[in-house]
């Protein structure tokens, strides 16, 4: 029951009806005793600015932050955690008296289900976009040590990434890739990483139809049955899904927000329970 005691968390973004966060999340406060609800708040672009103050204003201890506010919500947090401030972006705020202090779960949780994959120094690494998720993913990948290349469909957009990200991360190996030959490209690569927002519900585009091999590692950001994640399977790859990624970085939120561990096994099952519902 939610009373005037009950902590409140959301999730913001454009659009955000598809999350699964909240009954992720929900579940997790259930399983450990935490008088707290969340719940997806959409907010347009143009808003964020507006919405976050709001947030503040009406007391709420926490936020995870999804497309495409990420790199936005970082620039308006009065203090980020150093992850964040080498990504240049924050998927999660936690309240302080002063404002909202920003955090990037996504990098470390990348990185963990990278590294479990199998994802070792020196392989060649392909990031598909630019964007929040992708700036999140290009820093778990130079964490591990792999030759990145950055393909994305603003050639520009990906050469700041490939910029910012090498002056955060000592030792980098970035550089962009042809997004016009990005067949060849997910071919010559060891790990192919979608941080794009391609197959998001709300979102237009396709990627080209890739193919995979057993040697490979696929992780994808978009939860679901999606076409990439389709065709790794069908080629035998590693796949680190989108679902896999959810759990992780929501597990490290969680955590931040009411210094618990957090129950990623329940919080993994919620996700199974409305996947089997649909």
């Amino acid at each position: 029951m939610i009373t005037g005691r009950t902590a409140l968390y959301g999730v913001v973004g454009h659009p955000v009806a598809h999350s699964r966060s909240p009954e992720m999340q929900n579940a997790a406060f259930a399983k450990l005793g935490v008088d707290a609800a969340y719940v997806a708040l959409p907010v347009a672009p143009e808003r964020i600015d507006e919405a976050l103050r709001g947030a503040h204003a009406l007391g709420f201890q926490g936020l995870n932050v999804t497309v495409p506010h990420k790199p936005r919500a970082a620039s308006l947090c009065h203090a980020l955690d150093p992850v964040a401030t080498a990504v240049g972006a924050a998927n999660t705020l936690r309240r302080t008296r002063d404002g909202w202090e920003g955090f990037n779960t996504d990098a470390p949780a990348c990185r963990t289900l990278l590294e479990a994959a199998g994802v070792a120094r020196g392989a060649r690494a392909l990031l598909v976009g630019a964007g929040g998720a992708a700036r999140a993913a290009a820093w778990a990948l130079l964490q591990l040590g792999t030759e990145l290349r950055v393909a994305a469909r603003r050639e520009e957009a990906a050469a700041e990434l490939c910029r910012d990200l090498a002056a955060a991360v000592p030792g980098a190996d970035a550089a962009t890739a042809d997004f016009e030959d990005l067949e060849a490209e997910a071919d010559a690569a060891a790990v192919v990483v979608n941080g794009t927002s391609v197959e998001l519900p709300g979102h237009e585009g396709r990627l080209p139809p890739l193919r995979f091999r057993a040697d490979q590692v696929v992780l994808d950001f978009v939860y679901g049955d999606t076409e990439l994640a389709r065709a790794a399977r069908a080629g035998g790859a590693r796949l680190v899904t989108g679902e896999q990624v959810l759990v992780r970085q929501g597990a490290l939120a969680f955590t931040i927000w009411t210094g618990l561990p957090a129950p990623e096994a329940d919080m993994a099952r919620a996700l199974e329970a409305r996947e089997g519902a649909r």
